[in-house]
């Protein structure tokens, strides 16, 4: 081997061992210090949380949207709804237990221009991308200590179950195993029977069907159609006697508080009579219990604060006028109302307003100014008809038929009973949909079917 030859071979053999000496190893991903550590170290207790707001994007309205529930004075209450009384305990504690426990699986990201594709910007930074705005939710405690301050972000594509998330003014994102029970739906946190009635109680219904020219202040159509639920000498399967419904004139009452029976009444007042049954009809009792069975089921999609003090505007505005003197005024509904009577003596009035057309946050709470009221939606718009109802309840011992027989223990009925209803209808107009109007509103023909 030449001198020239052995050179060539050294230089061939270094080059190799430097090429492996410099050949890059795998590199791990880096740790950081925080990664696996509980994302609500301080948070342990659900049943400590005393208030939950939400703040979101509301893309098609263009506007930052806010929905908030408060524990205040031993009751739940929703603060963004002119404080309606909300049903929030068990939906609460859903909200605050489903963020025990989350913890920091993985850092995403440092970098703040990577919070648009999270979709965990915050949602009230002005200057944000739409699509790139998260939810913001906060839990606090009675102190108004956070307890849960978070912006919940989009789904991570690569990990079924978690949630992109991030702490409002900070840049770190995470990847958190994360399923938040968090409705911001008005109607998900209100009591469900809005009436607290039971079908089964209601022993005598009026329904009047009138409209109210607003352009005239006529009234047309005044026809009350009174029926009672008669008890027969037979009993059933059950052991319980058969009541059946029927036609009978409104009562009127003497002045010893015995109803006045027409048939032997000798005075000269002039009684009001039952409504007079077609020739070839009969009562259509299924569309009594048809009504009965909405009002007992009967959910609003909306509420609007009353005044403190009332007055004709404010009912005017809603679809509600008061005619007569001001010894015996009369009020009266856009489309007529519908009277209850409860074996206890509870007297449920129902009166049916104005038409809205709202929707959203509009809809469920209102504003300075309620949008769509009584009028059609805007042109190529499919918004849903909505109705206001007005609701007034009253105790007639004349009508409780239980005033003998003392009450169970805890079971509140008769006077003490329309007090507390009336204590929480006084408050407020609702807003009831247009499906369960048609069931509750009925015209005096619809009570009629073909005698058997």
């Amino acid at each position: 081997m030449t001198r020239t030859t052995l050179i060539m071979v050294v230089l061939a053999a270094l080059s190799i061992v430097a090429a492996v000496v410099m050949r890059p190893g795998e590199v791990e991903a880096p740790t950081f210090e925080d990664t696996g550590e509980e994302l609500f170290p301080d948070f342990s207790d659900p049943n400590a949380a005393a208030s939950l707001e939400v703040k979101e994007y509301d893309e098609e309205q263009a506007r930052v949207r806010g929905f908030a529930v408060k524990l205040e004075g031993g009751r739940w209450i929703i603060p963004s709804h002119n404080n309606y009384p909300a049903d929030g305990t068990e939906r609460m504690g859903k909200a605050a237990a489903s963020f025990l426990g989350a913890a920091k699986d993985v850092v995403r990201s440092d970098n703040p221009d990577d919070h648009a594709k999270f979709g965990v910007l915050d949602p009230e930074v002005s200057s944000a991308e739409e699509s790139g705005r998260g939810r913001r939710v906060t839990i606090s405690d009675a102190s108004g200590k956070a307890l849960v301050d978070v912006i919940v972000g989009s789904d991570v594509p690569d990990r079924q179950g978690f949630k992109f998330v991030r702490y409002p003014g900070e840049d770190r994102v995470y990847a958190s195993k994360l399923a938040p029970e968090i409705s911001t739906q008005f109607t998900d946190w209100i009591e469900e029977d809005l009436l607290y009635l039971n079908q089964d109680e209601i022993v005598a219904v009026l329904s009047n069907s009138y409209s109210v020219d607003e352009q005239s202040g006529t009234v047309t159509d005044d026809n009350p159609m009174y029926f009672e639920l008669d008890s027969s000498p037979a009993v059933g399967e059950d052991g319980q006697p058969v009541s059946e419904w029927r036609v009978a004139a409104p009562p009127v009452f003497g002045p010893d508080g015995q109803r006045i029976d027409p048939e032997t009444y000798t005075g000269q007042a002039v009684l009001p009579a039952a409504a007079e049954i077609p020739e070839g009809k009969q009562l259509n009792a299924s569309k009594l219990k048809q009504m009965l069975g909405a009002a007992d089921r009967l959910k609003i999609v909306g509420v609007r604060p009353q005044p403190k003090q009332l007055n004709r505007i404010d009912l005017l505005s809603k679809g509600f006028f008061v005619a007569g003197d001001a010894s015996s005024p009369r009020l009266f509904g856009n489309e007529g109302d519908l009277t209850l009577y409860a074996r206890d003596g509870v007297i449920y009035k129902l009166y049916f307003g104005e038409v809205t057309y709202a929707q959203g946050e509009q809809l469920t709470a209102g504003g300075a100014e309620d949008a769509g009221e009584g009028e059609g939606p805007a042109e190529g718009e499919n918004a849903r008809a909505n109705r206001y109802m007005f609701v007034t309840v009253g105790y007639d011992p004349r009508f409780d038929q239980d005033s003998e027989d003392p009450p169970a223990e805890g079971e509140v009925r008769g006077k003490a009973r329309a007090d507390q209803l009336a204590e929480r209808f006084d408050r407020w107009f609702y807003v009831i949909p247009d499906s369960s109007f048609t069931q509750l509103h009925k015209l005096p023909e619809d009570f009629w079917k073909d005698a058997a």
